[in-house]
């Protein structure tokens, strides 16, 4: 009985997997910014060179990640330098680039 339970959940899931997405959970976020900035804090300053450009914000945003989570706030720099838009630029980045349905959160620190 419990057998069939769990192939047809199985089976439930494996037709369902096309309609959903993976979401980047709050504590993959916290893991992939405590890796990025010593300790998940705003770094300051909020902008470090870092030999090839400006990284900034407790995800050590570059501009051209920026670009491509959406131009989150605006303006690079203020973004960055702001908890609240250096997320959103994290979470439209990933959104936009991690497509696996069943992405884990490694997927989306890799990315």
């Amino acid at each position: 009985m419990m057998h069939q339970f769990i192939l047809s959940l199985v089976f439930v899931l494996m037709a369902t997997s096309g309609t959903t997405k993976a979401e980047l959970t709050d504590s993959c976020l916290a893991c992939m910014c405590y890796a990025e900035s010593e300790g998940c804090h705003m770094p300051d300053p909020p902008c470090t060179n870092d030999g090839w450009s400006d990284v900034c914000g407790p995800w050590s945003i570059t501009y051209a990640y920026w670009l491509d989570g959406g131009y989150q706030g605006g303006d690079f720099y203020s973004c960055t330098s702001d908890w609240q838009c250096s997320e959103s630029t994290v979470r439209a980045y990933m959104g936009r680039y991690v497509t696996d349905p069943t992405a884990h959160c490694e997927a989306y620190a890799r990315t």
